[in-house]
């Protein structure tokens, strides 16, 4: 696969989305464009490399930024195409600024689809102050989904995290986040372990399976019909 904007190439290519860029579309298709972001070391490449099918963007084990530049890469299934920009965390190697403005200019230039929150299940890795600086610049009309991740040994099934209350009384997880102004259009709660990571573990390569599909309906759900136009409040 190849870098979005850019002819298809081993590998994926940086691709600033301060620039305009040329669209690279098949033919009588149109390309979506999905934007996956959250805090450095929350395994944002890892949920674009589960998205895509393949190892199109590069991972570290542990919590060091994997990403230095906005990059996209492209994807496709069920017949659709999409354009998964992977965006370097917050916290990270660029400013909050720099890296709100990225997004900014992408829904700018090439129109934002579905905005994707990723986050470890550890409650330091969100972002309430952050996401609202988000939705300040993005149309209100463009979706948030919300992929928690890291949930490959939790008991019963991964969806459960959600509804689940740490401590008996208390909040479930999803309610604690809504009580921090963090409202979502849909979730998904997930593993992104890598293909090598679940080859030989019969219950992970099926909850990585599962996570994937999950995903993958969520965005196909959401990406109906004609893409939105840049910077537009209409499809």
């Amino acid at each position: 696969m190849g870098a979005c904007g850019s002819r298809p190439k081993a590998g994926s290519t940086p691709a600033s989305p301060l620039k305009a860029e040329p669209l690279n579309r098949e033919p009588g298709g149109q390309e979506y464009v999905v934007v996956v972001f959250g805090r450095t070391g929350a395994g944002i490449s890892s949920l674009v490399n589960l998205i895509a099918g393949s190892t199109v963007a590069q991972c570290h084990a542990d919590t060091r930024p994997c990403t230095q530049k906005v990059t996209g890469h492209h994807a496709s299934f069920a017949g659709k195409q999409f354009c998964i920009y992977d965006i370097p965390g917050f916290e990270g190697v660029s400013s909050e600024s720099e890296t709100i403005e990225s997004i900014r200019s992408l829904e700018q230039e090439r129109g934002i689809d579905v905005l994707v929150y990723c986050m470890r299940k550890a409650r330091q890795t969100m972002m309430p102050d952050t996401l609202r600086e988000i939705r300040r610049v993005v149309p209100s009309e463009v979706p948030i989904v919300a992929v928690v991740t890291e949930l490959e040994r939790v008991e019963g099934r991964m969806e459960s995290w959600w509804t689940t209350q740490p401590e008996a009384g208390r909040l479930t997880n999803g309610q604690a986040l809504e009580q921090r102004g963090m409202s979502f259009d849909e979730h998904a709660c997930v593993t992104t372990l890598p293909l090598e990571d679940v080859a030989h573990h019969d219950t992970f390569r099926e909850r990585r399976k599962e996570s994937q599909e999950v995903i993958h309906s969520i965005l196909l759900g959401r990406c109906r019909g004609v893409k939105r136009k840049p910077g537009s409040s209409v499809r």
